[in-house]
């Protein structure tokens, strides 16, 4: 076994996309969304023959795909990667511009990367900052206008947040997309249109066990594409990460990876 600690930001992506993999049984990951996001980044950019199942091993503060595996313990996760079995992990391409960023946890616009920006700030609470900063918007969501098209299909309208999801969390124990699988193919994409402080406060009571589908100004679709545009350039939250702007296009790439899982 060979351990290399990352030293600054962007250093797992370097590690995943140059390291020597010949013969490397697996490639295992010590962290949160972050440092798996880089990782997965990072090896997508190889050639096909070069990739390893990955390892996860849960070190951060959501640890999105740990819950969807039911890993968050990392002495299971240890156990797992040591029993050798293996799932496939979509990936989703996603392109700026003429930049291209792959990602395997979710592609968030609007209030989604609103959160986010404002959980960032929030680190000292820890996992509980993602709740915080969900409900802090709450109280100041505002709508956005963009054309989002899914599979093909053209929509034009005001939006609170479009988020798409490959995992079914989205922070520290809210399921937000209880019906997504990370090998099916697809991308589950919640869309929130209109909605009133109190309809919003529902949703969030509701989002921890997934029943915030049942609410009719929930939208919630399954495809392999989807693409946001819009005029204002919001940033999109990137796997966690704060990072990019609309307009963006999603594409699922099947079982791109593979996980010990």
């Amino acid at each position: 076994m060979e351990v290399r600690v990352t030293k600054y930001s962007g250093h797992a992506r370097e590690i995943a996309r140059t390291a020597d993999l010949e013969g490397v049984a697996g490639l295992c990951v010590v962290g949160g969304d972050g440092t798996v996001h880089e990782v997965v980044d990072g090896l997508m950019r190889r050639e096909k023959a070069d990739w390893v199942p990955l390892g996860l091993i849960p070190a951060g503060s959501a640890n999105t795909v740990h819950q969807h595996l039911g890993c968050t313990d990392p002495l299971d996760a240890a156990r797992r990667i040591l029993a050798g079995a293996t799932c496939p992990l979509d990936v989703a391409q996603v392109t700026m511009g003429q930049q291209v960023i792959y990602c395997f946890d979710i592609i968030g616009w609007g209030g989604v990367a609103d959160i986010n920006r404002t959980a960032e700030s929030l680190r000292v609470l820890g996992p509980s900052r993602y709740a915080v900063a969900a409900l802090w918007h709450v109280l100041r969501a505002k709508r956005r206008r963009a054309r989002l098209i899914l599979d093909g299909q053209i929509c034009d309208d005001e939006f609170l947040f479009v988020i798409g999801c490959n995992t079914k969390f989205a922070g520290k124990g809210m399921q937000l997309a209880p019906h997504a699988e990370i090998g099916d193919g697809k991308i589950d994409v919640v869309v929130l249109r209109r909605a009133s402080r109190l309809q919003m406060l529902r949703l969030f009571a509701k989002v921890f066990d997934g029943s915030h589908l049942a609410l009719s100004y929930v939208e919630y679709h399954q495809v392999r594409s989807f693409a946001i545009e819009s005029a204002g350039h919001e940033t999109l939250d990137l796997d966690g990460e704060v990072k990019g702007t609309a307009p963006v296009e999603v594409r699922m790439l099947p079982a791109a990876l593979q996980v010990l899982a």
